[in-house]
């Protein structure tokens, strides 16, 4: 099959779910094209990385936006490209960056993937409010009515967009019921006991130490620090994990803070690692902690770590596939839950490879491609 995703954003360093879709589609045999544009989110750049290599076997073509404003991006000659391409099937992904608006006034089947939860803008500021109702909006409605089919890959992503839109959009959304999860590349992420005891070793961890990994981008929107109150209850020999540091204003407040209520000896924080490193670490880690939903997590589960994560409706299929889950409550954990859930290597490992039948981004697309076919 000829696919098409159309996407505000493509950086293969950096992975998302348009990177993961693209190559599991190329593997499983399809003739994949991906139609971006040459921005890069200020998030981005800020890493000072750049876009890194297409992934095998796909085709990335890049449109120069005419407009772009935080994460909206806007470029002349989508109806031309697809029209060139004449794929069978068109895949939008990101419909708040506005970018795969002009899809839908073509002859094109197209599928529109929804990730949106209850984080998505429900406490943005003004200004997000009004991009959204001024140039996301919009395409959200096209995409809705004009879509062959919906997809979203959080259980929660219909409803909150519901909530977003309202009315007739909101009604055809919470008919809708094609689920896809989140997944990780099993070649990447595994666990491995060598790997973990060798990554301890080089982190001066002792083996009495007991690993807690938040490995996201360190920004403010992830509230970090509720997580504090629980750390300062827990015994010395826990200690916070903590990846994805870009070193700006917040991070260094965090540390700040870390520091005068935990001690340096019972915490780390790290920059952005690549994706062997980030394996290596959630190896040496005992337990991945999230304060909001991330396709970390993902990556997480694939080494057999568990989860402690807050009672979010966007994680209840992994709960559901059996995978164990301590509840977040600021203020309200149970630690000796968490210490339960530590696993022997054995454990862990089985844990492992239950992820990758479950997760694994082939199994995805896969899923993907027979949902479509379902109609």
């Amino acid at each position: 099959m000829k696919i098409t995703i159309v996407c505000g954003h493509f950086i293969p360093s950096l992975g998302y779910l348009e990177v993961h879709l693209a190559r599991a589609f190329a593997l499983l045999g399809h003739d994949i094209t991906v139609l971006t544009s040459t921005a890069v989110p200020q998030y981005v750049g800020n890493l000072n990385r750049g876009f890194g290599d297409d992934p095998e076997g796909v085709e990335v073509i890049r449109l120069k936006p005419k407009f772009t404003l935080g994460q909206v991006v806007v470029a002349d000659g989508i109806e031309r490209e697809l029209n060139r391409l004449n794929p069978d099937l068109v895949v939008v992904i990101g419909l708040g960056k506005a970018f795969p608006k002009p899809v839908f006034k073509t002859k094109f089947r197209v599928v529109s993937l929804f990730g949106d939860n209850a984080y998505s803008y429900a406490n943005g500021s003004l200004k997000t409010k009004l991009l959204f109702a001024l140039f996301k909006k919009s395409t959200y409605r096209k995409a809705i009515r004009e879509s062959e089919k919906l997809l979203a890959y959080t259980p929660e992503s219909f409803e909150a967009a519901a909530r977003m839109m309202g009315g007739k959009d909101a009604e055809i959304l919470r008919r809708q019921s094609g689920f896809i999860s989140l997944g990780f590349w099993p070649d990447t992420f595994y666990f491995s006991p060598d790997l973990r005891r060798g990554k301890r070793d080089a982190l001066n961890f002792r083996e009495s130490d007991k690993i807690i990994i938040t490995a996201t981008r360190i920004v403010a929107e992830k509230n970090l620090e509720k997580a504090i109150p629980l750390l300062e209850k827990m015994p010395e020999n826990v200690k916070w994990l903590l990846v994805g540091s870009a070193g700006d204003g917040y991070a260094k407040e965090l540390e700040k803070m870390l520091m005068n209520r935990l001690g340096g000896e019972r915490f780390r924080i790290l920059g952005y690692a690549d994706k062997r490193e980030l394996n290596a670490l959630y190896n040496a880690a005992d337990l991945a902690l999230y304060t909001v939903p991330a396709i970390s997590i993902f990556e997480a589960i694939g080494t057999g770590l568990p989860m402690v994560m807050g009672d979010d409706r966007s994680l209840e299929h992994i709960v559901k596939a059996g995978f164990r889950m301590a509840e977040y409550r600021a203020g309200d954990t149970d630690l000796n839950e968490w210490v339960k859930m530590v696993d022997d290597e054995g454990k862990r490992s089985k844990k492992a490879l239950k992820a990758q039948s479950e997760f694994g981004w082939i199994e995805i697309a896969g899923e993907v491609i027979s949902l479509i076919r379902k109609g």
